[in-house]
Order: C-alpha cells, then sequence, then structure tokens
C-alpha cells in the first residue's frame, strides 16, 4: 500500500496552515493543497519555504473568497465567488473562465514563491469537477503541466487508485483510520486519504464551518504514535 495523507486548505487561516505544517515536520501528513486565492496563501508559501515544504498541490478553488482574476462570470454582486452548488450549476461559467482563473491561481503561487515551489498535483474545493467546463480545464492544465490530478473522475492522467474520504468531517476518530489502513494495507494501491487538518482560531471560525480540525490533526499524530503507518509506504503525489 502506498498512501497520501493529503490536508487539503493550506492557506485557508494561519492556525489550519500551522496546523498542516506541524503534521507535515512530524511526518503524518505527507502532502497538502493550497488555497492560492486566500488571505493566508502568500503565508503558507513563506512557511513552506522556511521548512522545506515542497509536496504542495493547487486546491482549486471557484467557490470561496475573490478570484485572482477580476470575471463577472464567476461572482455576485460583492465580487466574491458563487459558492459551492451555485457556482458548480452556473451557466454563465464557461471553459475559458475556469481555465484562467486556475492558470491565475497557480501563477500566483510562482509569484509568491519566487518560483522556489513547484505545484506537484491539482484537486479542488468542493465538487468543482461536477461541472463539465471546469472538469475539463482541470484535465488540460493537468496534462500541460504533466502532473497527476485526484482521482475524481475518469481519465487518462496519473492519480491515486483511491480517494478515500472516510476519515474527515463525518469519520474523524482512530478507528477509522486504522479501518482505512487496515483495508488496502496487504494491496498494491495507492490511496489518497483525505483530510482537513489544523489548528482552529477566531479567524478561522468566521472562514469555515468545518471546525473539526484540531481533532483531525490530533488523530492522524496520534495513528503515527501507535505504529497503525509502519509497513505501508507514505508518499506524496510526486512519488505516484
Amino acid at each position: 500500500m502506498k498512501l497520501i495523507i493529503n490536508a487539503d486548505d493550506f492557506g485557508l487561516s494561519k492556525s489550519i496552515t500551522d496546523g498542516i505544517v506541524l503534521g507535515i515536520k512530524e511526518r503524518y501528513i505527507t502532502s497538502t493543497s493550497i488555497m492560492a486565492n486566500m488571505e493566508y496563501a502568500e503565508y503558507a508559501i513563506k512557511e513552506a519555504l522556511k521548512n522545506n515544504i515542497n509536496c504542495i498541490g493547487l486546491h482549486i478553488n471557484l467557490t470561496v473568497g475573490k478570484p485572482i482574476i477580476n470575471n463577472k462570470n464567476l461572482v455576485d454582486e460583492n465580487g466574491t465567488f458563487l459558492y459551492n452548488k451555485k457556482q458548480i450549476e452556473n451557466p454563465d461559467l464557461t471553459y475559458n473562465d475556469a481555465y484562467n482563473e486556475i492558470k491565475a491561481q497557480l501563477d500566483i503561487i510562482n509569484k509568491y514563491s519566487n518560483g522556489k515551489i513547484k505545484i506537484d498535483h491539482l484537486d479542488t474545493h468542493h465538487h468543482l469537477c461536477s461541472n463539465k467546463n471546469i472538469k475539463q480545464a482541470i484535465i488540460d492544465i493537468a496534462k500541460e503541466l504533466n502532473i497527476p490530478i485526484r482521482n475524481q473522475f475518469d481519465c487518462e492522467i496519473k492519480r491515486p487508485d483511491i480517494l478515500n474520504k472516510d476519515f474527515t468531517i463525518n469519520g474523524v476518530t482512530i478507528d477509522k483510520i486504522e479501518a482505512i489502513v487496515n483495508e488496502y494495507r496487504k494491496t498494491n494501491l495507492s490511496v489518497e486519504l483525505m483530510t482537513h487538518p489544523g489548528y482552529i482560531d477566531d479567524y478561522t471560525k468566521k472562514i469555515t464551518s468545518y471546525l473539526k480540525r484540531k481533532e483531525e490533526l490530533d488523530i492522524l499524530k496520534l495513528a503515527k504514535e501507535k505504529g497503525l503507518f509502519k509497513e505501508i509506504s507514505l508518499i506524496s503525489f510526486q512519488q505516484l
């Protein structure tokens, strides 16, 4: 078994970012994905550079905050992205709208890192792949960059064999981690475990409704301490 423990929402807040950095340094998180348009994205990149972290994907975000490129097709009257399902079902959203914004998010990470961080995979915030134009833009950009994607849809692009979402949000227990690992332990499959770890501060409480992030961080650490990751290969997307 090859296991990617990916932490979504890098850069969403300072406290979430700090928790993810700690988890990567202590080796119970093996990968993360950054929300390039959010307020703490530049902080996240600086922390990554300071701590020699380069296992970073783009958490493609078209549903929270404001776009990098001003685009009336993607936003409400306040200039904020249409939220979640409204964006996914947005009849005005074109392939070019999605493609150009995703490329702009990649470009801003390149700018923040002075070219020192190369995004190593693509995944999405919310269920953006349900929109055919967004889906195609992601596929095309992944092919252009020759990088893997999250296993969210069928296509001929390198990706983990399995995307497991059973732990995060609804199954935040050590027993769930153990069950997931044991299910695949004796296989040759590559598995991405989706997680949303981090610390919680007052800003985080304002920006997200999901607040079990510290529990996720603690349980991932406990799983490592209990030896649940022994005799499996912990990898990042770069090692697929």
